[in-house]
């Protein structure tokens, strides 16, 4: 049987019982076909677009959620194949330098109370308009985001660990560190110049708190470990990758196309470079030019998470009223998604 979404049922039902139960604890899954009918001035637009009109008038569409955390993902996709309102893009654009205040960051962004941290191809910069205590900037030398390079990718991580440990010298109860890269528009960032940014908190973030709840709830009311029991899950249909102990995930509920979710006991989260440096440089094989990556710690674990955030001449929104108050809608398979991924 061919590894696909929507044969998801069929995969775990044919998975051995204890992992078959395993799954079912994590995942409550529901496959329904909804049927339309066209109008006969629609068919010829729909043979073109879809290249199926029974593909279009009998629908597949498969509800996932995780049983403990809420996450929840509806998989249609025939979705990916909707026309969209596109704009005109020059990649030229993400070279133009002209009015860039971070390629003279020293000059034209201020400084944390502490100064600058300085890395071989970065800088520090605290954020003018911050949404947290401590909130500041990883700014890369290199304008273009797009242009990424090993060694660059693992200084960025290097002076983001170093800008975490000047805070805690600050703060001591500013212990609850985040950093996320928001790669251009599509993203949320707000400027071209390619940046990272860092939070530290003397609170935990909501998300961050409910999961590190639900893996205490889990332990005691399974005797297990939640993140344990996830990875025996995704292992058993084929969607982790272990490297040198660290865990990929090509996550069963993601919240948006394409994601994958990393698990590492790595002492220094910037041991994890040269890894998400290779998941970057699949993403742009795959066709991603904008995605979201974050990072933070739940007990021994550094956890990432990386998203597509879809194509940067799309003037449509990837998310919408659905993904904020409902599920998320996906279009993009998890199961071609590891096959695709060379590592």
């Amino acid at each position: 049987m061919e590894a696909k979404i929507t044969n998801l049922l069929e995969l775990v039902n044919k998975l051995p019982e204890k992992q078959r139960r395993l799954f079912n604890r994590f995942y409550s899954v529901n496959l329904s076909e909804s049927k339309l009918i066209l109008s006969n001035k629609m068919r010829e637009f729909v043979k073109i677009r879809f290249k199926s009109l029974k593909r279009v008038e009998n629908q597949k569409i498969i509800a996932i959620n995780n049983n403990f955390t809420g996450e929840g993902s509806l998989f249609n996709e025939l979705r990916s194949l909707r026309p969209r309102p596109t704009i005109k893009m020059s990649t030229r654009e993400l070279e133009n330098k002209k009015n860039c205040v971070f390629c003279k960051p020293e000059n034209f962004t201020p400084s944390d109370s502490f100064g600058r941290i300085k890395g071989k191809y970065c800088i520090t910069a605290s954020n003018i308009a911050k949404y947290d205590y401590f909130h500041s900037l990883i700014i890369f030398k290199e304008h273009n985001p797009l242009k990424i390079k090993k060694v660059w990718l693992r200084d960025y991580f290097e002076t983001a660990e170093k800008w975490f440990l000047e805070v805690k010298k600050l703060d001591k109860e500013a212990k609850n560190n985040f950093l996320i890269w928001n790669c251009l528009w599509r993203s949320g960032a707000s400027i071209i110049h390619g940046h990272m940014q860092v939070t530290s908190s003397k609170m935990k973030y909501g998300k961050v708190k409910k999961l590190e709840e639900i893996s205490e709830k889990y332990k005691q009311k399974f005797n297990s470990d939640y993140f344990l029991d996830l990875f025996r899950v995704h292992k058993s249909l084929g969607l982790l990758r272990e490297i040198n102990g660290t865990k990929m995930l090509f996550y069963l509920t993601p919240v948006k196309e394409k994601e994958i979710v990393i698990f590492s006991k790595e002492k220094r989260f910037a041991n994890l470079s040269d890894l998400i440096y290779k998941i970057i440089k699949n993403y742009f094989r795959l066709g991603v030019k904008s995605f979201n990556l974050s990072l933070y710690k739940i007990e021994n674990y550094w956890i990432t998470h990386l998203v597509d955030r879809g194509n940067l001449e799309d003037k449509s929104s990837d998310i919408g009223g659905m993904e904020l108050y409902g599920n998320s809608v996906i279009s993009f398979d998890p199961f071609k998604l590891s096959e695709k991924f060379k590592l």
